[in-house]
């Protein structure tokens, strides 16, 4: 145990994230996502809330803005007309951490966001249960 840290950030998560370089890509993966078939380095993540647990790891990982989107959510297929809730949840987050901008994260076509997923460093998998929460983010370059 430690001072001062959250119980969002288990120690494989805290691996993960400082393993990680500049480009590599995080996938924050709700419960429905199936991990253990699409990614390589599945972490299981206590955490109930995806854009909590962003909100956390956003302390200690510096998103790209090297490209249009450092960050990007899946859109739903098939035309349809839905804005998932947590979107607002991760521009809220997004914002404290001082991203801005009106599109402030890319939205991908389902089978591209699998796609991108299944190469990315590390997935971690939480229990939140809403719809479209699935969120890649790309770690930037680390200034001291």
């Amino acid at each position: 145990m430690l001072l001062n840290t959250s119980n969002l950030l288990i120690p494989e998560v805290y691996d993960a994230i400082f393993r990680m370089g500049h480009f590599d890509e995080l996938l924050i993966a709700d419960a429905n996502y199936g991990a253990s078939g699409m990614s390589p380095r599945v972490v299981h993540s206590g955490a109930l809330l995806n854009h909590e647990l962003l909100d956390m790891i956003l302390r200690y990982f510096p998103l790209d803005e090297d490209e249009e989107f450092g960050v990007n959510v899946m859109i739903p297929d098939y035309g349809y007309d839905y804005a998932p809730g947590i979107w607002q949840d991760y521009e809220g987050v997004l914002k404290k951490h001082g991203y801005q901008g009106t599109n402030i994260f890319g939205k991908i076509p389902r089978h591209e966001f699998y796609s991108r997923s299944k190469s990315a460093y590390a997935t971690i998998q939480t229990g939140d249960p809403r719809l479209y929460a699935d969120i890649l983010i790309r770690k930037g370059v680390v200034i001291k």
